[in-house]
């Protein structure tokens, strides 16, 4: 795998964040001085500008495959990514690329996966309430019956090992697909080590959320019962 790092958006009617993010993320991995590329993964037909964005600013387009949902957009990412570290990014200005640097550094000293993470110490979000709370149930939860000594399951800010997430078979179409990968790695190596890094968690800048209550969810339920029965399996 050749040295350098992959970053991958999924975009979903991104394009005016996009237009913020992608010069300051260039900027960014420009200052870490290793070959890097910016793959932003649009829906399967444009629905917004989301290519001309990407060829004003050099980041490189990409439709998904399979379908239009988030777990299509990760998967095709992962497919696609080039260098030795791929980082997962929000499209929606929520993740400071700032924090990449940080990243690739801890990543040299020999862990396996760095995670962005809003519960370890130093780390913040700025969702409302009712996100919160559910952030919450859902991380303990996920820790409790995986095992998983992790205090952020569920953000998506992370830098991993490419040749590991490529080895992955992902089932989930929705952003269970976060805690999907992690479990699945967990299993995959032991020990598998993880470094959490404190980031800040910011408020969408522009456009709508695509995480919908009841579909997350239920999406949440369905996704814990099965990867169960995968860790139990893999026993």
């Amino acid at each position: 795998m050749t040295a350098g790092i992959s970053v991958v958006i999924p975009s979903y009617q991104e394009s005016e964040n996009l237009r913020n993010i992608l010069p300051n993320l260039s900027k960014q991995l420009s200052g870490i001085a290793v070959p890097y590329e910016i793959l932003c993964v649009d829906t399967m037909e444009p629905l917004d500008d989301t290519e001309a964005v990407c060829r004003d600013f050099g980041a490189t387009y990409v439709k998904r495959a399979g379908g239009n949902n988030y777990g299509d957009a990760i998967r095709t990412g992962f497919r696609t990514a080039q260098y030795e570290y791929t980082v997962i990014m929000d499209g929606d200005g929520s993740h400071d690329p700032k924090c990449i640097k940080e990243f690739y550094e801890e990543i040299q000293k020999g862990h396996d996966l760095i995670i962005g993470s809003r519960y370890t110490k130093g780390g913040d979000t700025e969702n409302p309430f009712i996100l919160k709370a559910m952030s919450y149930i859902l991380n303990v939860s996920y820790r409790v019956m995986f095992g998983i000594k992790v205090k952020d399951v569920s953000d998506s800010y992370r830098m991993y090992r490419t040749e590991q997430t490529q080895a992955l078979t992902l089932e989930c179409d929705n952003f269970d697909i976060v805690e999907e990968i992690l479990i699945k790695l967990a299993m995959s190596k032991k020990p598998y080590d993880i470094k959490e890094v404190p980031i800040f968690f910011e408020e969408r800048k522009a456009g709508v959320s695509k995480r919908k209550l009841g579909r997350f969810i239920l999406s949440y339920l369905a996704t814990m019962r099965r990867l169960k029965r995968i860790q139990l399996k893999s026993r």
